[in-house]
């Protein structure tokens, strides 16, 4: 089964892909939702708008694979782990 992981820092949350409900861009960061009503903000004034596209858009795209959000690394903030 698809998994995703979110790295922040030395933050590690891996978890079923099924879990994962939205990801949403706000004014002032990212916030993933999950089923059940759970929530992660991720408040990043500085985060560019491109990269909260890439993990909005990577989100519901590459149905399989496992998805690494790695809120640390503007530049490549998704990567896709297919094995």
């Amino acid at each position: 089964m698809p998994e995703i992981t979110i790295k922040k820092g030395k933050l590690k949350v891996t978890l079923d892909r099924n879990e994962l409900f939205d990801v949403s861009e706000t004014h002032d960061g990212i916030v993933f939702n999950f089923k059940d009503g759970l929530s992660l903000y991720q408040v990043d004034n500085n985060m560019p708008s491109h990269a909260k596209q890439r993990i909005v858009n990577s989100s519901s795209a590459f149905e399989k694979g496992n998805l690494i959000f790695d809120l640390n690394n503007y530049n490549t903030p998704v990567t896709v782990d297919v094995t």
